[in-house]
């Protein structure tokens, strides 16, 4: 398929090229076969010029960073074939179709300066436009090519990510089974079964691009049940999604995880009052956002509890990955309150 393609972007190239030049010189002539067919017998030498240089000069002397050698090459090469063009039209073209009376010795001559440099320039011509047209191919193909490489090496990256989070939510989540099952609670069956339907999102849904909304949501809602069991009535979980907020909009999968997550870790498991999580899903002017806040009884400074931790540097970087220039994560601790804001564009 490619190789076909090549061939018609080359036939298309040196019609081209026949096509303007003879309307170039129709005005000359008022013979439309002569000023076709002065540009046909450069066809030759036109080739061999191009292909010569595109197949072999090129590759032995500019790719090898001997660019001196190639221009001398070059030249050497054009100038050789101008002078054989000049002898083959002396002899016979211009005399068959061009000539209406005896040529003076001037025009006799092959090396005449005017026309041997005006031969010259028009056998140059495409093999010029065809070097600049194969410089531009290999940027495209090497750009291309870069971003494949740079998309590839993402994707590895997101799913590496991806397959971290799944053992450090399982891991938080083990760890709250294994306190109830120590107290031989009865809440343990009904967790492994939302446990399990947690997994089974992470495992499954996670693995395409973009989920919707409402999928996340409803893993957020898992995970929301999971540690209310946890932790029975020392915390109220407040969930406020905007009816103007279509919930099919699609969102990169896990990306809210992380969040609820720290609320619970930092907010609620330090705890021994009750405690509240408020959060708000809206979308304003093509932005997607997401709210947490929740009380903390850690540091009133800015500095965040989470800030290294693997959860959120995960976040960060899936979110740079996904969502590049289009999304903004503020995370603030202060005055006893931790508050999470993401924003997504949408359709970015």
């Amino acid at each position: 398929m490619q190789q076909r393609i090549a061939l018609k972007w080359h036939l298309i190239f040196w019609f081209g090229l026949i096509i303007v030049g003879t309307a170039a010189l129709s005005p000359y002539y008022v013979n439309i076969f002569k000023a076709t067919l002065h540009r046909v017998v450069f066809i030759p030498v036109w080739l061999i010029a191009s292909y010569v240089n595109l197949e072999v000069l090129l590759k032995k002397f500019w790719d090898r960073g001997k660019k001196g050698m190639y221009v001398f090459t070059l030249s050497t090469f054009i100038l050789a074939l101008t002078t054989i063009q000049r002898i083959v039209c002396i002899k016979y073209i211009y005399p068959k179709y061009f000539w209406v009376r005896e040529p003076n010795l001037d025009e006799l001559n092959p090396f005449w300066i005017g026309p041997f440099i005006q031969f010259a320039a028009f056998i140059s011509l495409p093999v010029v436009l065809s070097t600049c047209a194969f410089f531009a191919w290999r940027w495209y193909q090497d750009s291309y090519k870069a971003k494949q490489l740079i998309a590839k090496q993402q994707e590895a990256e997101l799913n590496y990510l991806k397959a971290q989070i799944n053992p450090h939510f399982l891991f938080n989540t083990l760890n709250s089974l294994y306190g109830l099952s120590l107290e031989s609670s009865k809440k343990v069956p009904k967790m492994i079964l939302q446990l399990s339907e947690l997994l089974s999102y992470s495992l499954y849904e996670s693995k395409v691009e973009e989920v919707s909304i409402e999928k996340e949501m409803n893993l957020v809602q898992n995970l929301i049940n999971l540690e209310s069991e946890r932790y029975d009535q020392r915390v109220s979980v407040n969930v406020e999604i905007d009816e103007k907020l279509n919930l099919n909009t699609p969102i990169a999968p896990l990306l809210l995880i992380p969040l609820v997550e720290n609320a619970f870790k930092h907010g609620i498991s330090n705890s021994t009052e009750k405690e509240n999580i408020d959060i708000q899903l809206y979308e304003s002017n093509d932005f997607f956002t997401f709210e947490i806040k929740n009380r903390t009884i850690q540091s009133t400074t800015n500095e965040l509890p989470l800030n290294g931790g693997l959860g959120l540097k995960n976040l960060r970087r899936r979110l740079e990955l996904h969502y590049p220039n289009h999304h903004k994560l503020e995370i603030k601790n202060k005055n006893n309150t931790f508050y999470v804001y993401l924003s997504i564009k949408l359709n970015a």
